[in-house]
């Protein structure tokens, strides 16, 4: 299936932190889609699907929530709006449930340490209709290198903004300035296209910098 227009998401997940680092996973992965829903249990799910069966063309699904599992939504989608994918993004490679999810309509899986570019990769393959379930048959990642890759010393940064320093005390450590801090993140953040610190260093973990 070839898809001409955005793919519209709904994401069910119940860690919110998580839920912020999938957005920026998708936006970074070059996937034209847009998110127009979230919920973090299987109630809100619900109502949300129900609400909107004609405006969701994917389901990014956990399986694990408060209040049931990605199971419950699973049904409740493939009742409400059968046309809809549903692709379960999980914590774990053996989910003993899968094949009974499977049976039920899921689409597809993949795990939670997935890179942007491989889950815009499976989210395609969902798509035209191929099996996604063994990562064997996935097509191999497409490779998205940094044009200007990041030098020593701006990755030296990242990992201290990732501990949660300020510039101040990474100047210290590192016996620069205040001033040279901010510098190094001033090209980060053009290199990898980012405008805060809080989304280079969402972009750092979702990539495997640190």
């Amino acid at each position: 299936m070839k898809q001409s227009k955005k793919i519209r998401i709904l994401m069910v997940e119940d860690h919110p932190l998580y839920r912020v680092g999938l957005r920026m996973a998708l936006s970074y992965s070059g996937l034209d889609c847009a998110v127009v829903g979230e919920a973090e249990s299987v109630s809100q799910a619900v109502t949300f699907i129900k609400d909107h069966p004609n405006e969701i063309d994917l389901i990014l699904l956990d399986y694990y929530l408060a209040d049931g599992t990605g199971m419950d939504v699973l049904k409740v989608s493939k009742q409400v709006c059968p046309q809809v994918k549903v692709l379960l993004v999980t914590g774990e490679e053996g989910n003993p449930n899968m094949p009974i999810m499977r049976e039920a309509g899921l689409n597809g899986f993949t795990t939670k340490d997935v890179t942007p570019q491989g889950l815009a990769t499976t989210i395609r393959s969902i798509f035209r209709g191929e099996d996604v379930f063994n990562k064997e048959s996935l097509p191999e990642e497409e490779e998205d290198p940094l044009v200007d890759p990041l030098t020593e010393r701006e990755m030296e940064i990242i990992r201290l903004c990732a501990l949660g320093k300020s510039s101040k005390q990474i100047a210290e450590e590192l016996f620069i300035s205040d001033r040279t801090v901010e510098g190094h993140k001033r090209k980060v953040f053009q290199k990898i296209g980012c405008n805060t610190t809080t989304e280079m260093v969402n972009y750092a973990f979702l990539n495997g910098l640190v």
